[in-house]
């Protein structure tokens, strides 16, 4: 299981989103519009940070443009075909996000950095509990230490940068420390992929997708009669050529946990749907086509 995602250098313009942001608070003596729209979002001993819809925030063209490019990556990697409307939040001195869970949200969640690389503060790290403390007495060893960082993934704020993780690990923001100015904040867009169902690109029309993989689904029926509950999710990606074979099978992402803590059964259940998924027999066409699958377990 891989509960987190990170790509670098991801929106080929998110030099304009900055520089948005900046000629707002450019002229700290201004009372531009677009410097009355935050909110402090205080929740004592848990939210602390200031916060506005990014939709509502940038110019119109400049978030369209980064909502179609973020929606266009989840549809194809993750299998979800919208974001939820996302916040844009900055985090100055005394700033942070105390350990949560945003379980029915969306199988996905992201933060997307907008902080500047060279920074003027300490902390405002993405704080994610590793799997293995979790469920840490399968993992636990007398012969050494246990620090944070074997109890924790810790991941630094970077411009451009898009953090992508399973919301059902409890995560947070590590408090910042060291600067009050917005410009030199932690910066960041974040909120949820949503609408998972089939993606498809090329020949293939999304009814004959869905009418061809009926015959996983029933297939898929005895198997989950065989084994016991699982909860999270799994995007995979066929390659169809133009004959209606599968060519390839990969999978793209997978969050699936045990509730009964039978990893065997994850195992059979990804041999059984690698079966089901490469014996799909899809109408001819024209030309070849990729399906991105997302299957949610609950």
């Amino acid at each position: 299981m891989k509960n987190i995602l990170v790509q670098k250098n991801f929106y080929p313009s998110a030099s304009r989103l900055r520089s948005e942001f900046e000629q707002n608070f450019a002229d700290s003596k201004s009372t531009h519009q677009k410097r009355f729209v935050w909110d402090f979002w205080y929740d004592e001993d848990q939210y602390h940070l200031i916060r506005t819809p990014a939709y509502h925030y940038f110019t119109p063209t400049e978030y369209q443009n980064f909502h179609s490019y973020l929606v266009q990556w989840g549809r194809e990697y993750l299998g979800c075909h919208d974001i939820s409307p996302p916040w844009l939040s900055y985090y100055v001195d005394g700033c942070y996000q105390k350990l949560h869970s945003d379980v029915p949200h969306g199988p996905w969640a992201f933060v997307y950095s907008l902080t500047p690389n060279k920074k003027e503060f300490k902390g405002g790290e993405t704080l994610i509990l590793k799997n293995s403390t979790l469920d840490f007495w399968s993992h636990y060893g007398r012969e050494r230490d246990h620090e944070q960082n074997s109890f924790v993934d810790i991941i630094p704020s970077l411009m451009n940068q898009l953090v992508v993780f399973d919301p059902r690990f409890p995560h947070g923001v590590t408090e910042v420390k060291g600067t009050r100015d917005p410009l030199k904040s932690r910066l960041v867009m974040h909120g949820w992929f949503v609408n998972p169902r089939p993606y498809v690109v090329g020949g293939l029309s999304t009814a004959a997708v869905q009418k061809a993989l009926n015959t996983v689904f029933e297939g898929l029926n005895p198997v989950l009669s065989n084994i016991g509950l699982l909860d999270g999710a799994l995007s995979v990606r066929l390659h169809v050529g133009a004959d209606g074979l599968v060519k390839q099978y990969q999978v793209l992402t997978d969050t699936l946990v045990s509730l009964q803590h039978q990893e065997a059964d994850i195992r059979y259940l990804k041999k059984e749907l690698k079966s089901l998924f490469s014996h799909v027999r899809f109408v001819k066409t024209k030309k070849a086509s990729k399906i991105t699958m997302p299957l949610i377990f609950k």
